[in-house]
C-alpha cells in the first residue's frame, strides 16, 4: 500500500500545512473545484449522496467539509427531522460554507462544527451516515480518521467516502498524469492566487491508495460490505462501507 500515514514528527507539520492552504483558497475554492474538474465534481456529489442511502429523520456528518455542498445536498434527504453536521478544521470555509447555506431553504437542518476528524466531538453509535469528499487526504493520519468514523457510526450506518484515485486505462492515466502535475498548478495560480496548494493537491493524489488497498483497509478497520464505485474513468472513486 502507498505509504498514506505520516510520521510523527510530519503530522504536525502536515496539519499546519494544509489548514494555512485552505485558508488562503477558500474564497475562491468552490470556482477553482468546477474549473479543475470541468463541472463534474457537482455531478461526483451527487452520486456521493445517493450511496449514504440516506432516510427522513437521519443523522449524518459531513467531515471535511469545507463550504459545505455534500451537507447541502444530504438535507432535503433527511428533513424534516434529521440534522446534518459540517465538520471542518479550517475556519474560513466553514464561514464561506454558512453563506451559502443561508441561502438555502433547510440551511436550519445543517450545523457547522469547526473540529479535528481525528477526534471527532461525537459520542459513540450517534450517526446513521458519515461522508467525506475529497478530505481523507489532508489527514495526518487516515487509519485513525476512518476508525472515528466508524466509532461514531451506528450498526448498519454507512460510510461514504469521495476521493480521487488513479485512472484507467494506462493512456488515459497518461494524459491525466500531464493534466494533474502541470496544468493544475497553474490554474490553481490563476483563479485561487496559490500554486502551492495546487501542487500540494496532485501530489497527495499520487500518494493515495488505489481503491482495492483502500477497500482493504476499511476492512481491516471493522467495515463490512465495502465496495468502490469509480467516476470518470477513475479519476475520482466512491468507496462504502457499512458498521456490522
Amino acid at each position: 500500500m502507498r505509504s498514506h500515514i505520516e510520521a510523527p514528527a510530519a503530522a504536525p507539520a502536515k496539519a499546519k500545512l494544509v489548514q494555512r492552504y485552505f485558508s488562503a483558497i477558500a474564497r475562491r475554492y468552490d470556482l477553482a473545484n468546477d474549473v479543475l474538474s470541468f463541472g463534474l465534481q457537482r455531478a461526483w456529489k451527487r452520486q456521493a449522496v445517493r450511496c449514504l442511502q440516506l432516510a427522513p429523520g437521519d443523522w449524518v456528518a459531513d467531515l471535511c467539509g469545507g463550504t459545505g455542498d455534500l451537507a447541502l445536498l444530504a438535507a432535503p434527504r433527511v428533513a424534516p427531522h434529521g440534522r446534518v453536521l459540517l465538520y471542518d478544521f479550517t475556519r474560513e470555509m466553514l464561514l464561506l460554507g454558512r453563506e451559502k447555506m443561508a441561502a438555502a431553504s433547510l440551511a436550519h437542518l445543517i450545523y457547522p462544527i469547526q473540529g479535528d476528524v481525528l477526534r471527532l466531538a461525537l459520542p459513540d453509535g450517534s450517526l446513521n451516515g458519515v461522508i467525506v469528499g475529497f478530505g481523507v487526504r489532508n489527514l495526518t493520519d487516515m487509519a485513525q480518521g476512518f476508525r472515528e468514523m466508524h466509532r461514531v457510526l451506528k450498526r448498519g450506518g454507512r460510510l461514504v467516502c469521495l476521493e480521487f484515485s488513479h485512472p484507467t486505462p494506462a493512456w488515459f492515466a497518461r494524459l491525466y498524469e500531464l493534466y494533474s502535475r502541470f496544468l493544475i498548478p497553474a490554474a490553481g495560480r490563476i483563479i485561487a492566487g496559490h500554486a502551492a496548494a495546487y501542487t500540494y493537491l496532485t501530489t497527495s493524489i499520487r500518494a493515495f491508495p488505489t481503491a482495492p488497498e483502500l477497500a482493504a483497509l476499511l476492512t481491516g478497520l471493522g467495515f463490512t460490505q465495502v465496495s468502490w464505485l469509480p467516476l470518470t474513468r477513475g479519476i475520482a472513486v466512491i468507496h462504502v462501507g457499512v458498521k456490522g
